[in-house]
């Protein structure tokens, strides 16, 4: 498949790179979504989201997001992502909650392999500081994700590797390689999945990330 060198040239970089790294820590990140569709084509989703161990503080957090896609073709669609942070600060003499918000916009374009499929997601990020510690900042994202139809079977796989990248304020560089499956139970679709998290930095650790979502 012409799509896996991608993958491939993901994991050679991580293997390049693991005996120069510090540590390797583990997180947990969870989802909660209300979806509405107004249109044809277009979905409003509105998320709580709880993650242990987030961004380069490594505190928690208290995410509320607001995304909304637009299919464009059949092969292409546009969104648009608002995040408000609260980010528990519990370290040092000055502790609280630092707030931050963050607005990125995507464009997804999605390949047909027969009962498979491949997709590339480009995307730009701007986040911004209201109160506490750390930089406004700018990053990039690319994403591949190939998907696994399997016959009989209704957890269908998905593995993706994602750069993400910062071109101003506080310069951070991340590889992540991971894979997630859903389906629909519960009343809604519930999803699993886990990715590891390399940072190019050797100030900041690795990250094991175990994700847990429900979506109604």
């Amino acid at each position: 498949m012409k799509f896996r060198p991608l993958f491939i040239v993901s994991i050679f970089i991580l293997s390049l790179s693991a005996f120069a790294q510090t540590t390797t820590e583990n997180r947990t990140w969870t989802k909660l979504t209300y979806r509405l569709e107004p249109a044809k084509g277009l979905d409003i989703d509105l998320s709580g989201l709880y993650r242990t161990v987030g961004g380069e503080e490594g505190m928690d957090r208290w995410i509320t997001e607001l995304q909304v896609t637009k299919k464009q073709s059949k092969s292409l669609s546009l969104s648009t992502e608002f995040r408000h942070y609260s980010i528990f600060d519990n370290v040092g003499a000055s502790q609280g909650i630092n707030q931050r918000i963050r607005f990125r916009v995507n464009a997804t374009k999605t390949y047909d392999l027969g009962k498979d499929e491949f997709a590339m997601r480009y995307g730009i990020q701007q986040r911004a500081v209201i109160a506490g510690g750390g930089s406004d900042r700018t990053d990039v994202r690319i994403r591949g994700a190939y998907s696994k139809n399997i016959k009989g079977w209704k957890w269908d796989p998905t593995i993706y590797s994602e750069y993400l990248g910062s071109v101003n304020g506080n310069l951070s560089r991340r590889l992540r390689i991971g894979a997630e499956s859903s389906n629909k139970m519960l009343g809604g679709k519930v999803s699993f999945g886990y990715f590891y998290q390399h940072n190019f930095s050797l100030s900041s650790p690795h990250y094991h990330t175990m994700t847990v979502g429900y979506r109604l």
